[in-house]
């Protein structure tokens, strides 16, 4: 199957649950609501997507994403699906019994975005310790305990590096003069 027969095959069947979608080269692109995108995945996954690359979460500050990048191993198709998130109460069905490979990457985007997977074996954080409170990866994170940057030091740094220039150039010797021509 062609990457354009798979794409117009999935808009038949979800029609505007596809809210974006093109082709390019080898690779099936797409967006999708969250309602359907289990629906979606499955699909891919009978139409012989069976490999899945990467499952990642984004930050859009109006959004969040839950990316999921996925292979043939039979044909030489690739499918980029986004899903577009509530950022006030992301929730998408899980996909690791389609993918075994979801389960991590599941828990991942939930441990580093606060994305929850519905229906998920084993929903708990991955990388971060279970007490740690908010979610790294959002723009809006923020973490009392990091030590907020500031200038301290700015000006005086400033100053020796503008010193350093001058000492520099008075230091540097004039080019010499060509020799006249002999005649």
């Amino acid at each position: 199957m062609t990457p354009d027969e798979i794409l117009a095959q999935l808009k038949q069947q979800f029609g505007d649950a596809l809210t974006d979608s093109e082709v390019k080269g080898a690779e099936v692109r797409l967006t999708t609501t969250a309602e359907r995108s289990r629906e979606v995945c499955r699909q891919l996954r009978e139409l012989g997507f069976e490999y899945l690359n990467c499952l990642s979460g984004a930050d859009w500050v109006t959004h969040l994403e839950v990316v999921y990048d996925l292979s043939s191993l039979q044909h030489p198709n690739k499918a980029h699906v986004r899903v577009k998130v509530n950022r006030d109460s992301p929730v998408v069905r899980t996909v690791s019994d389609l993918w075994q490979a979801a389960n991590w990457h599941e828990r991942e985007c939930y441990d580093l975005f606060g994305v929850r997977f519905d229906g998920h074996p084993d929903h708990r954080r991955i990388l971060l310790s279970e007490d740690w409170v908010g979610y790294p990866l959002r723009k809006d994170y923020a973490d009392e305990r990091l030590v907020p940057y500031t200038d301290y030091g700015m000006e005086e740094k400033a100053a020796k590096t503008e010193a350093a220039k001058g000492t520099a150039k008075e230091a540097k010797p004039a080019p010499p003069k060509p020799a006249p021509p002999a005649s």
